[in-house]
């Protein structure tokens, strides 16, 4: 029997069409929840390889010695030492149901993609912070006058000296710059009270003649020698410093800093149905990833306090 007319749209037509439609939605969220791939890692993927090996090579000592004529320098032996990344499993999962799906005029299932995308770039950026937390031994500094995370006072707030201290670690240890600057990676609550800073060259001082448009659109931009990159999931510890004082992380970033070894990049899942009726969809994300230091000298942790901590 021949079809009814030609051209006709078929039931794997719609569902390649929806397919997209979820791709899109994934990809849109993930992008703009992960902020901190494209500002401050190095990355190495390979399908299916079971772990990464990022070189760290050791600069040459400084010859001051002047050249002889027709005589050939001696060569440097070039030092490397590997850091040896191995990928881990990552992912979430809902699972939605035909009937919501018909309730919502088909939104449920797009308002998945959605939601697992932007879980998962939230999560590949908590592993790369979990992987900066770790640089804290003697490479720290604290707002204020803290001298460690249990001396942080509400009043250690995020101030210029703040920048300054970082940036004067990462600089003496002659870390390249990302680009022509630092990144500095910090929750709202800790760039609130940066931005508050009206002493002499802080950041309303510098900004309320040379650009009224970054002050009026409450934009931070770049300060001290730091591109600055909001993320409010950086660690907070809720009563980490004196009494109640909950202690904010930043994370202060240069060349070569953190390394992500990707086997598998995360991508969406759609899984299902596997009822017997069809009803139920398992949207999801799955990836096999890992963040790790590479050069830990390019890693400063920062802490203090914030005046829109809770604190109580």
């Amino acid at each position: 029997m021949a079809d009814f007319t030609t051209g006709m749209t078929g039931a794997a037509d719609v569902a390649d069409s929806r397919i997209i439609a979820f791709t899109q939605a994934f990809i849109i969220e993930n992008e703009q929840s992960q902020v901190l791939d494209g500002n401050i890692v190095s990355i190495q993927e390979n399908i299916n390889a079971k772990s990464f090996n990022f070189p760290r090579y050791t600069a040459l000592p400084l010859n001051i010695t002047a050249l002889t004529a027709k005589e050939d320098p001696d060569s440097v032996v070039l030092a490397d030492t590997e850091i040896t990344i191995t990928p881990l499993e990552y992912g979430d999962a809902v699972t939605t149901t035909r009937l919501a799906n018909l309730h919502s005029g088909g939104k449920v299932d797009v308002a998945a993609a959605q939601i697992v995308g932007r879980a998962s770039g939230r999560v590949q950026d908590a592993l790369a912070m979990a992987a900066m937390d770790a640089s804290a031994a003697g490479q720290t500094v604290w707002a204020g006058a803290a001298t460690s995370e249990a001396t942080v006072a509400a009043t250690h707030v995020a101030d210029t000296v703040f920048l300054e201290d970082a940036y004067n670690k990462l600089a003496r240890q002659s870390v390249p710059a990302i680009g022509d600057m630092y990144v500095a990676v910090m929750h709202d609550d800790v760039i609130s009270d940066l931005r508050d800073d009206a002493g002499a060259a802080g950041w309303t001082d510098v900004n309320k003649y040379s650009d009224a448009t970054r002050v009026l659109r409450n934009e931070v931009g770049m300060f001290k020698g730091f591109r600055i990159v909001r993320q409010n999931d950086a660690t907070l510890t809720a009563d980490g410093g004196v009494t109640t004082t909950d202690v904010y992380n930043s994370y202060f970033v240069g060349f070569n800093g953190v390394g992500k070894a990707v086997s598998q990049a995360p991508s969406l899942t759609i899984t299902g149905p596997f009822d017997k009726l069809g009803r139920f969809l398992n949207i999801g994300w799955y990836g096999a990833l890992a963040y790790s230091l590479v050069e830990a000298e390019a890693v400063v942790l920062g802490q203090s306090a914030s005046s829109r901590g809770a604190n109580t």
